[in-house]
């Protein structure tokens, strides 16, 4: 009996320390994560604006044939000084002069056709109407002429004014198209500008006299204030942007066109956002990103979508409002609808 006794009282205290260690091991299971909490913010900001451009000389022209074909000849060399007027190339002009040729022959035609219509109406052998018809004739020939020769000049190119050979972009030999720049003329002037090409989404944002700034390759360290000085009002064919010119402050440095410009823009537009820090996002996908909201006891995993980041915060454009409670410090070891302490530091 005592034996039995003795187990039974074994017995009792091993599932009493059993039930005692249980209870510690669920008390820790049951200790609360710690956690720091925001409330989003209201703030006003202005959407900086980034751009890469290459610099060039405010007094730089490009000159171009108005009609295409083979370059004949090019009369200058790069760095040359020029006069103005003075020949820089021309076109082989052998298709341009029989262009022009042609057109004077339609035209003397149309002029003899209008002294004959004449005559015939004096002999009434034609109507007014045939003499209209011929005098248009002649008015188009006319025009044809003075646009024959108006090409024929331009398949020539001249300084417009004095200056300096900068670059030939097409040499002699070349098959060269309409418009396409063949020559760039500097003419000494100081002003610098970087042109810019902007996404439909940006360019309605920006406004002549924005404030920017540029920075170059060739002066790593130095930040150039710039202004917004045009902007494009069509779009680019080739590129599908705006075209945006800033003209900077040289600061005193020697600047050459061609170098690579990196630019930001600032524009005058203000706006409204709400922003949280980006220490909150628990998972992000471009605009779509997840954060824990508390509410009062547990957390909630909340999907938002959000816009820009502004340094440490993170714009957020649906999902959130300024009265709701969002983890930031441990927000990362959480899961959902777990119950958690606020301990905001």
């Amino acid at each position: 009996m005592k034996k039995i006794s003795y187990l039974l009282v074994l017995g009792v205290l091993f599932w009493s320390c059993k039930e005692s260690g249980e209870t510690n091991e669920t008390e820790q299971k049951e200790e609360l994560e710690s956690v720091s909490t925001v409330f989003p913010l209201q703030k006003t900001i202005q959407d900086d604006i980034l751009a890469s451009g290459v610099l060039s000389s405010k007094a730089e022209l490009k000159l171009a044939f108005k009609t295409g074909g083979m370059i004949k000849r090019m009369y200058v060399k790069e760095g040359q000084y020029v006069k103005a007027g003075q020949l820089l190339a021309e076109l082989d002009m052998s298709e341009i002069d029989a262009a022009v040729n042609q057109a004077k022959l339609g035209l003397e035609k149309a002029e003899r056709d209008v002294a004959r219509v004449k005559g015939m109406l004096e002999d009434e052998v034609a109507t007014k109407n045939n003499l209209e018809d011929a005098t248009t004739a002649f008015s188009l020939a006319k025009e044809s002429v003075e646009t024959a020769k108006f090409n024929q000049k331009l398949s020539r190119i001249y300084a417009p004014q004095a200056g300096k050979i900068l670059m030939k972009i097409s040499e002699q030999g070349e098959l060269i198209t309409p418009f396409v720049p063949a020559i760039i003329l500097g003419t000494g002037g100081s002003s610098f500008n970087v042109k810019v090409g902007l996404a439909d989404k940006d360019v309605v944002k920006v406004k002549i006299g924005d404030n920017a700034e540029v920075r170059l390759d060739a002066y790593a360290s130095e930040v150039f204030p710039a202004r917004v000085t045009e902007i494009a009002q069509m779009i680019n064919p080739s590129t599908g942007t705006y075209e945006v010119e800033l003209t900077l402050n040289s600061k005193g440095k020697k600047l050459i066109s061609g170098f690579v410009a990196k630019s930001k823009i600032t524009p005058q537009s203000e706006r409204q956002v709400l922003m949280i820090p980006a220490s909150a996002l628990i998972e992000a996908e471009n605009e779509n990103a997840f954060v824990f909201v508390f509410n009062g006891q547990s957390v909630e995993k909340r999907k938002i979508l959000i816009g820009g980041i502004h340094e440490n915060q993170v714009e957020v454009l649906t999902g959130l409002s300024t009265a709701d409670q969002v983890v930031t410090l441990g927000a990362n070891f959480l899961s959902e609808g777990q119950n958690v302490k606020v301990v905001n530091l």
